[in-house]
């Protein structure tokens, strides 16, 4: 394989998937919840706002929108590694009982510092993979956030083949090695190419997207069958620690062999503007537009449709983390084995690979086929987040109802990751589209700490003080958590038809066209 084989834009591609496959190390925080708080002998309030301040990193990657407009990405890239090698080392010290028990506030600022690194992985994987292939943004955006949403999966059973008889804690070792060690080999590769490298929205480059997803795909079905696994032998890990590998490297040949057909350079102006400031825009609804296009990154914060996508998104996505947050105790809860955990962990990041990949796939199709509106499908992604949670309420009269809800929740919390951000840069275009996604996540770690903290924390401490202390058994644990959290998305839905509502010309004018 030549050097030309080697730098081009399908295999930037294949890097940032890779690197995204062990970005989110976040989710597996239920792995080794129990550990701390065994450790700390934390109640669950305590225990909650450890996992709030790793939303609240969020706050660290508008900086690193910031950096990825104006330096390379590999550098960017360098420094995400470096937090995340960092922040997870100090946390797995600390579980493990190599330090000292440190204070609450230090363990959360190592929470933050390494899910800070995440983030500087996703955003520069998602916007130099969109910045190469502006004209296909829904199915690469909808891979690599779904590969993002694996992660956990992935990692979890790289846990589970190296330290098969420990406990939680090593989880945390194995968050900080691999992806670091990923990033640190496949950085050099990862760059943006000129617009005119880039324009190629060709039925042929569609067709190489679509190849290059179905491995995913595959995978993210091979995971979704864990429950009727023997989870806890190593041989059973091993083989899916095997198949996992071989199936990542299926995307490398598809990118050899798609870039030997992308070498012809189409000479025409990239499609980077938004869709409101295309020619004839005075064909739209004045209040569809503010001058997306030529607004400054402040104008373009403070306007309205903005607003509605990050109040619908950070609503529904905060109220998705307090589940994926609390399911360790609320699997115990309900009378399944601690050591199960890394089921219902595999179930949320399959399903979530699901819901982003195919939300980012099929909204394409649907809007060119259609004519249907990306906000149309987000708002029936809240939906079934609201299902989600009613299958939950129900799971202690019918203990399956467990599995089909996570199954639900992850599905639609994927989808509601992915389809906000096809719209962010669907509205206001790619310039500001790094710094513009950190923004619109910044809401939802102030709706978290409400939710985890004061709602989910504080009466899972409440019941549990009413059986006597300790950890909390029954449905009523987390009951009246899951009735407050499906309350709260069907705002989440409503904001989201607004923004349905005043975009629909926009969406029209893009069919138009």
């Amino acid at each position: 394989m030549g050097y030309e084989s080697v730098q081009n834009r399908w295999m930037v591609l294949v890097a940032c998937m890779w690197i995204e496959c062990c970005a989110g190390a976040s989710y597996g925080f239920s792995i080794y919840s129990q550990a701390i708080k065994t450790r700390f002998g934390y109640n669950q309030q305590q225990l909650d706002t450890i996992s709030v301040y790793s939303s609240l990193a969020i706050f660290g990657g508008i900086l690193c929108g910031l950096l990825n407009q104006c330096l390379p990405a590999w550098i960017v890239l360098f420094i995400g590694a470096l937090h995340n090698l960092a922040g997870n080392i100090v946390l797995w010290l600390f579980v493990s009982g190599r330090l000292a028990v440190p204070p609450l506030w230090e363990l959360g600022l190592f929470t933050f510092i390494a899910i800070n690194g995440c983030l500087y992985f996703n955003t520069v994987s998602m916007v130099t993979s969109v910045s190469n292939f502006p004209d296909n943004r829904g199915l690469v955006v909808g891979l690599i956030k779904g590969c993002f949403g694996l992660s956990s999966a992935i990692l979890s059973t790289v846990w589970k083949v190296f330290f098969p008889d420990s406990d939680g804690s090593s989880y945390l070792l194995v968050a900080a090695i691999v992806p670091s060690a990923v990033t640190f080999l496949l950085m050099p590769i990862v760059r943006k190419y000129e617009p005119d490298e880039c324009r190629n929205g060709s039925s042929r480059t569609m067709q190489n997207l679509a190849l290059a997803s179905v491995p995913m795909v595959f995978l993210a079905l091979f995971f979704m069958a864990a429950p009727f696994w023997d989870e806890h032998s190593l041989q059973v890990n091993q083989v899916k620690f095997v198949v996992t590998l071989v199936i990542l490297a299926i995307p490398l040949y598809v990118a050899w062999k798609a870039s030997t057909n992308d070498r012809t350079s189409i000479v025409n102006k990239i499609l980077l503007e938004p869709l409101s400031t295309q020619e004839d825009s005075s064909n739209f609804e004045k209040y569809c537009i503010i001058e997306y296009g030529n607004s400054s990154l402040w104008r373009t914060i403070c306007n309205i449709d903005f607003f509605l996508v990050l109040f619908s998104s950070s609503v529904a996505i905060a109220s998705g983390e307090v589940t994926i947050g609390n399911m360790s105790q609320l699997q115990t809860s309900l009378g399944y084995a601690q050591q199960d955990i890394t089921i219902f962990v595999t179930l949320i990041s399959a399903s979530q690979f699901l819901g982003r990949f195919g939300s980012g796939a099929l909204s394409d199709y649907f809007l060119s086929k259609f004519g249907v509106a990306r906000p149309i499908l987000l708002t029936l992604a809240q939906f079934i987040l609201c299902c989600g949670y009613f299958l939950i309420i129900i799971a202690g009269a019918f203990p399956q109802a467990l599995y089909l809800g996570s199954i639900f929740i992850g599905f639609s919390f994927g989808t509601i990751w992915c389809l906000s951000s096809i719209i962010i840069s669907d509205l206001f275009g790619l310039h500001y589209f790094g710094t513009l996604y950190n923004v619109m996540m910044v809401g939802h770690p102030i709706v978290l700490y409400i939710l985890s903290v004061w709602v989910a924390g504080y009466l899972y401490d409440i019941e549990a003080a009413k059986q006597g202390g300790g950890n909390c058994k029954g449905s009523t644990c987390f009951s009246l958590t899951f009735i407050i959290l499906a309350s709260i998305a069907v705002f989440a839905t409503l904001a989201s038809s607004i923004l349905w509502w005043r975009t629909r010309h926009i969406y029209r004018k893009k069919i138009s066209e």
